[in-house]
């Protein structure tokens, strides 16, 4: 399988319509820019098969090691820290539009709320094989493969994997580090996180997550505020100044996309709750990384 360079970031740098709608690989020395966001278009799938590397995902940590799988969605804003030498892993990219499929072909919550609460996460051995074994197998169909067919083919495995996941969640709930005998509070929060990670482009108002949860919006809040230091509408807003941080570092969509992206009807409200969290606006964030960059490379 072959080993990407940076010509992989200049391609998920381009415009989603641009994109390819899957790239497959092996992420290695050198692949990953330490302290840059990773530049995910839709969903990154990875396997890793040694070495070690730390992410922060969200702003919450997480390692993964020799064994590992890995759910990076393009909403995630996912940064690496440190990354060994001997690190190496496979992956798959879908793009922006086959994420958004795969994200109706499963319906299971429990699933997708797993993979926001865990995006890295270890593989009981029996899984690892058939892990190993999906990967060769996309890897040469990538390799050999072109056009349409290579498209439908990788579309096809994209689809059998997430369900093949999904079922061993919902058959093995516990398998993959899941705790079913939280307290009531933390299964709530646990809850209201997996519903953010799904919904937030469409809802930004406590009232909808706390209806999924049969619960009042200031139970919510309150909830919310003793496990995660904050509300739940702050978690709301915090999330978005995340998705539109990782849009502004890795695309060239505009102020005014990225509120329509989220779902923002004016854009000066979006820009608002961005400045109270960063204390810049949204121009003034990628100038900076801009520069920033530019300071990196030369």
């Amino acid at each position: 399988m072959t080993v990407l360079d940076s010509n992989f970031t200049q391609m998920t740098e381009k415009n989603d319509k641009s994109s390819p709608l899957f790239i497959c690989g092996r992420i290695g020395e050198g692949f990953w820019n330490p302290g840059h966001t990773l530049p995910v278009k839709g969903c990154l799938i990875m396997l890793c098969k040694q070495g070690r590397s730390s992410l922060t995902i969200n702003s919450r940590k997480f390692l993964m090691t020799a064994g590992c799988m890995g759910f990076i969605t393009f909403d995630m804003v996912t940064v690496p820290a440190e990354v060994s030498d001997d690190f190496e892993a496979e992956f798959m990219e879908a793009g922006f539009e086959v994420t958004q499929d795969l994200f109706f072909l499963v319906t299971s919550g429990r699933f997708w709320d797993f993979i926001y609460r865990h995006p890295v996460f270890r593989l009981p051995d029996e899984l690892y094989g058939a892990a190993e074994t999906w990967f060769s197998l996309v890897g040469w169909m990538s390799e050999n493969c072109t056009g349409a067919v290579r498209n439908r083919l990788l579309r096809n495995e994209a689809e059998n994997l997430i369900l093949a996941m999904s079922e061993q969640a919902e058959l093995r709930l516990g398998l993959l580090g899941e705790n079913t005998t939280k307290n009531r509070a933390w299964t709530i929060t646990n809850d209201f996180v997996g519903l953010l990670g799904r919904h937030y482009a469409r809802h930004h108002d406590v009232a909808f997550y706390a209806g999924c949860m049969n619960i009042t919006p200031n139970y919510l809040n309150i909830i919310t505020k003793r496990n995660m230091g904050t509300t739940a509408k702050e978690q709301i807003n915090i999330q978005i100044v995340r998705v539109a941080s990782m849009l502004l570092d890795t695309t060239d969509l505009s102020v005014k996309q990225i509120a329509e992206r989220l779902h923002y009807d004016d854009p000066s409200y979006m820009c608002r709750i961005f400045r109270k969290h960063t204390g810049m606006s949204p121009i003034e964030y990628r100038n900076k990384l801009r520069l920033e960059r530019k300071v990196y490379n030369d």
